[in-house]
């Protein structure tokens, strides 16, 4: 056995304190109950700044149903209680949504196949018994409270919340992100992914015209980009990449950084940072046009977002924005010159990003800002 960096005295000291740490309740509650509880506010929120995206469709919400009704096994919901009576989800939003979408008639049932003959019903539609039956359904949830004044709740939310997404449909990175690192920085990049310029630059749906009272749009919804906090990761790049000194490392360990190093960034410095953000994609439009972040994909023949040529474009954008205006009255020199560039076997090797190590990002980003200057 490993000999402990520490006594058998202090292990046990500390087990004795954080067993003590977080507090546990299980419950019980019929499907309606859930439903009152969601739209009177007062039990919980469905979509804490922590959680992921909606991710199923409408055949998941009604297999998920068709389970209810048949009476199968539901594993249990996750509640954390940061304050008395009020619950957040941490691990159950997509059974919790699917409930309170069917039962207020926002979807149909789609690809039974055990209760084929109930597609294309919504809940008003289900015969009044199936109705009732349904109703006596029941969902059990895990409530998790931090009972030591002690322990950071956030801190909290973030371990368990971990722990619980290592099964089921795996979160990507930006996904965990998002909830580990969660901030006002966190919800900024949410903000600003939502930009109508940067939705319209990515050929997704936008925001303003697909998000109408916290409903979201299945055409939103099922957008590669939104659906997997894609275009949130997009943002945060342009923020990890434009400070030369954070490039280094892997690509995940500059993400992740960033977002450490702007865990209390508020106030005037958030605003200047949107505002940085929203003028630099508009520089890119300008400049380019609709096309801004698309690269030729030889292999599908057709244009695509490329990743690493936004970044590319957006950070000389940033590094050379004091230039704006001698920029675009050059854009079509500009144009020109990176179709010229790109035209290069090794240089479009090196922009469209097969690799991707720091020294590689760091020769991208200059090679596009060299392009840029030598226009003006």
């Amino acid at each position: 056995m490993a000999k402990p960096k520490v006594s058998l005295g202090e292990l046990e000291e500390r087990y004795q304190h954080e067993d003590r740490g977080v507090g546990q309740e299980r419950n019980d509650f019929l499907l309606p109950q859930i439903l009152d509880f969601v739209h009177q506010k007062k039990w919980m929120n469905l979509q804490p700044e922590y959680q992921r995206r909606q991710v199923w469709d409408n055949k998941k919400k009604s297999q998920f149903i068709e389970s209810l009704l048949m009476n199968l096994p539901i594993p249990p919901v996750f509640l954390f209680e940061p304050e008395y009576s009020r619950y957040e989800v941490m691990d159950g939003q997509q059974r919790l949504s699917a409930i309170v979408s069917f039962y207020s008639n926002r979807f149909k049932l789609t690809g039974l196949e055990y209760w084929p003959d109930l597609n294309g019903f919504s809940y008003l539609d289900l015969p009044q018994m199936i109705q009732r039956g349904l109703d006596r359904r029941r969902l059990s949830a895990v409530i998790l409270q931090s009972t030591s004044h002690e322990k950071n709740d956030d801190e909290l939310r973030r371990i368990v919340f971990e722990r619980l997404n290592t099964g089921g449909q795996k979160l990507n990175a930006q996904e965990l992100r998002n909830c580990i690192y969660s901030s006002e920085f966190s919800k900024l990049l949410v903000e600003l992914a939502g930009y109508e310029s940067f939705n319209d630059l990515l050929g997704m749906p936008r925001y303003t015209d697909n998000i109408i009272k916290g409903q979201i749009s299945q055409k939103l919804a099922e957008n590669i980009f939104f659906k997997r906090m894609i275009d949130c990761e997009l943002v945060l790049r342009f923020f990890a990449f434009r400070k030369k000194s954070n490039i280094k490392g892997s690509i995940k360990s500059m993400l992740d950084r960033c977002m450490v190093t702007h865990l209390a960034t508020d106030g005037d410095l958030l605003s200047e940072l949107a505002s940085d953000f929203r003028s630099r994609v508009g520089l890119a439009k300008d400049l380019f046009g609709g096309d801004a972040f698309k690269l030729k994909d030889f292999d599908k023949d057709q244009d695509k977002v490329s990743p690493p040529f936004y970044d590319a474009i957006i950070i000389a954008c940033d590094r050379q924005f004091s230039n704006k205006d001698q920029l675009i009255r050059k854009g079509a020199e500009l144009k020109l010159e990176l179709e010229k560039a790109l035209a290069d076997e090794e240089t479009y090797e090196l922009i469209v990003g097969r690799a991707n190590t720091a020294e590689a990002i760091k020769k991208r980003l200059d090679l596009v800002e060299k392009i840029f200057i030598g226009v003006l």
